[in-house]
């Protein structure tokens, strides 16, 4: 793996992609976040939500080519090995849109604040740094999150020709039908076979139970084993297409 390949490709996308990733990704989701801010000053749900849908879905612009027949086979025979075109695309997805959108989001609020704090003195009772400290998120699952999307969504931007987005929401809500039709008719199986029918039938769910188990860290390692597999698989893909 050659890392001038590598830079060769990143200067080649921001030659080419930077000025709609600057007009229709980092204006809108600067747009979007002082909006809210001055509409809905405590409501960070929706800037939250169209930041995650912008992240998940970049994936499937940075390998555009490889969805359309006419400029798939120019993609192929760049200068450079898949596996660098994979890692270039790491990059592009992990590290700067998702720090372009996070600044891109933060200007916003931050203007947002500054405006309303001039219209409406005395709106905030805390300092602009106490606002951000409370906007980031607290908890390292929810970064873990965003970044299983990434993966996922990397993956299928390059097994899939066509609409990957709408294939991997399709494939994501069957998935999330069959393991919960799984874990309801296992829990059915586990009252059925361990409670008592006169608990059964009466109020099972608002018996307290004894023991209790703790499984906090299970979430973390389902992102982790997520992010590595489709990582993984977006090599081995690539590396079919190149044969």
């Amino acid at each position: 793996m050659n890392i001038n390949n590598i830079i060769n490709l990143i200067k080649a996308y921001f030659y080419e992609n930077w000025q709609k990733d600057v007009i229709y990704n980092f204006v809108i989701m600067m747009a979007i976040s002082l909006f809210s801010m001055l509409t809905a000053p405590f409501n960070m749900g929706t800037i939250f939500l169209v930041a995650f849908v912008l992240i998940i879905y970049y994936p499937c612009r940075v390998f555009s080519n490889l969805h359309r027949p006419s400029s798939r086979i120019h993609y192929l025979m760049i200068p450079a090995t898949n596996s660098e075109k994979v890692v270039t695309g790491m990059l592009l997805a992990n590290v700067y849109y998702v720090i372009g959108i996070a600044l891109s989001m933060f200007i916003g609020l931050i203007l947002g604040f500054v405006i309303l704090d001039i219209v409406k003195p005395g709106l905030f009772d805390m300092p602009i740094s106490e606002l951000i400290k409370n906007i980031l998120p607290s908890k390292a699952l929810f970064i873990l999150v965003i970044y299983s999307g990434i993966a996922a969504m990397f993956f299928a931007a390059i097994y899939f020709k066509k609409s990957p987005f709408w294939k991997l929401m399709l494939t994501g809500f069957i998935v999330t039908l069959v393991f919960g039709a799984i874990m309801a008719g296992t829990e059915w199986l586990n009252v059925l076979l361990t409670v008592p029918a006169e608990i059964r039938n009466g109020n099972y769910y608002k018996v307290e139970h004894s023991i209790t188990t703790s499984n906090d860290w299970f979430p973390y390692v389902v992102c982790c084993v997520t992010i590595v597999y489709f990582y993984v698989m977006s090599f081995l893909r690539m590396r079919e297409t190149e044969a």
